[in-house]
């Protein structure tokens, strides 16, 4: 019953996105998520999203899964429905229970967490990069955002 419900990654962005200069505070400030790795296969469903892409819909799908498994666990293990069993108290704990899923498709498209934390990267780059050098803190954070996402 565990199986997938364990993340694959965990954020430490407790000092990251900190707002500097003329750019303001990330998203994701503060913060310790979970992180989940996902790829999506060209199966019979790959283009049948036409509300999304299919990189968002698996997104969307996987990120929804969390805290409906671990409510499934909470309820297996003797706690009653709509409670919040231990589980469910820690995956809350970390980001309000969002989980952030990183969904890179068949044809290298990715998900919308995937630039988000490539943004986070990229300010937290330009905000150590204007603190030493005499540069545009936009531009350079639209640098390191190029840099990042190519990489």
């Amino acid at each position: 019953m565990l199986n997938k419900i364990i993340p694959d990654l965990l954020f430490d962005l407790r000092s990251a996105g900190e707002a500097f200069e003329d750019t303001k505070q990330m998203g994701l400030s503060g913060a310790t998520p979970l992180g989940e790795i996902k790829t999506k296969a060209p199966n019979f469903d790959y283009h049948n999203h036409r509300d999304a892409p299919p990189v968002a819909a698996r997104q969307a799908e996987v990120a929804r899964g969390y805290l409906r498994r671990a409510a499934r666990i909470g309820e297996l293990n003797g706690h009653p429905p709509g409670s919040d069993g231990p589980i469910a108290t820690a995956l809350k704990r970390q980001n309000r229970g969002q989980v952030l899923v990183f969904v890179v498709g068949a044809f290298a498209e990715m998900s919308g967490d995937v630039s988000r934390i490539c943004g986070i990267i990229a300010h937290d780059l330009a905000r150590a990069h204007v603190s030493h050098y005499n540069d545009d803190a936009k531009r350079t954070k639209g640098m390191f955002r190029q840099r990042t996402q190519k990489a």
